[in-house]
């Protein structure tokens, strides 16, 4: 098998929780992590992270 055909075969097999973005050559494979106790929404999150990028000019 070549290595194209076994890229392809990896991106096709991979678990939930993960997904791939790909970025000009290159094909970046991104795991996804739930913490089962935690108290935060994913809406309490985003703003969180959201406000502490406006307070610091990071954006």
């Amino acid at each position: 098998m070549n290595q194209t055909t076994q890229a392809l075969t990896l991106l096709q097999t991979t678990p939930a929780g993960t997904f791939s973005v790909k970025v000009e050559n290159t094909t970046y494979v991104v795991g996804v992590h739930f913490s089962q106790t935690a108290k935060d929404t994913l809406e309490d999150k985003m703003k969180r992270l959201m406000l502490d990028d406006v307070k610091t000019a990071n954006f």
